[in-house]
């Protein structure tokens, strides 16, 4: 593998504000060699994922901002090419760390098997990835929705939305959207089955979900934060549960983020959780025995928003954090 070479794609700048195509660059670079314990790995799928904005910026985890010539991280699946680690086999499927880039070498005891018998191997970065454990771990672990509830759902129309939406439903609770158009709400009440969805760009925004509510959802689940936090927050049922995961609405522009007014989930008794996923990779087992089945059986559905080409990522990026994505949002960068 010494004559190979490979593609990486790095920061131009340190990035301020909403990211854009231009914030990103394909660099030529020497392909890694696995020392002892590691493998090395062909990347297939990159997952694209909001809270990479933050790790970026620094705000995700320990570290400084990226700049100029850094890499950003990301999960990717990818086919072992060589290895030095006893467990695994050139050929073998794994899900790691591996960055954007064509190629990394991980630490044997870092990375995860992925059975592509189970289920198609992207999948493993979306429903059955952290995206799947995210949705898992909020309505089963913190909220346990149960039938007959009515659950809250922002950003239906993502990976963590219509995977929780979907769990919930076969767990025989409704499920209410917000999404962020015509399309994506359809989406989710035709395909997956939500009771209804929300297009918060509208006008009647406000009016449809106190319409929606009803006596008020049990269960709110946030990947946005902000006002659309504090509006779901309105339309609660008293002793509800609000799951806190996201904060789309201030990724890009921290200054965006505003104080929430905890005087009404007090008068609610709400119970409020923080939802921090890696709490939870003991339960990964748990989500790929729950879900898998039912993805093969052809009753989950799996929407991915896909681009062909490593020199793409930086501008399909931009579009997740614009809101423009439509499902989970994968640079595809080698065959299968």
């Amino acid at each position: 593998m010494t004559a190979r070479r490979n593609s990486r794609v790095v920061l131009t700048r340190e990035i301020e504000g909403a990211p854009s195509a231009e914030d990103f660059r394909v660099v030529d670079a020497p392909m890694p060699q696995p020392a002892d314990g590691e493998l090395l790995i062909r990347h297939i799928y990159l997952s694209l994922d909001p809270y990479q904005r933050g790790a970026i910026a620094g705000r995700h985890g320990p570290g400084a901002p990226l700049g100029e010539g850094d890499m950003p991280p990301g999960e990717t699946v990818g086919q072992i090419v060589a290895s030095q680690h006893p467990d695994f086999a050139p050929g073998d499927y794994v899900r790691s760390f591996g960055g954007w880039q064509e190629y990394s070498t991980a630490a044997g005891d870092t990375v995860f098997p992925v059975d592509g018998n189970r289920a198609p191997i992207s999948t493993y970065l979306g429903a059955l990835g952290m995206p799947g454990l995210t949705a898992y771990a909020s309505i089963i672990e913190l909220a346990s929705a149960q039938q007959g509830q009515t659950v809250l759902v922002s950003a239906a129309s993502g990976p963590v939305g219509t995977t929780l939406g979907q769990i919930a439903i076969n767990r025989g609770a409704s499920v209410i959207g917000i999404a962020g158009s015509a399309e994506k709400c359809s989406y989710v009440i035709d395909e997956l089955g939500f009771s209804d969805c929300i297009d918060y760009k509208r006008d009647d925004y406000h009016e449809r979900l106190q319409a929606a509510a009803g006596e008020g959802f049990d269960i709110y689940h946030d990947n946005v934060g902000g006002q659309m936090l504090a509006d779901a927050i309105m339309v609660m049922r008293p002793y509800g549960t609000v799951v806190l995961c996201g904060l789309m609405s201030q990724y890009n522009d921290p200054a965006l983020a505003k104080d929430l007014y905890i005087g009404l989930p007090i008068m609610k008794r709400l119970t409020m959780k923080g939802l921090v996923v890696y709490d939870f990779e003991d339960r990964r087992a748990a989500l790929v025995d729950l879900v898998a089945p039912w993805i093969a059986a052809g009753s989950f559905r799996i929407n991915e928003d896909r681009v062909n080409g490593i020199e793409y990522a930086g501008a399909h990026f931009a579009r997740l954090m614009a809101g423009q994505n439509f499902g989970k949002a994968l640079v595809v960068i080698g065959a299968e």
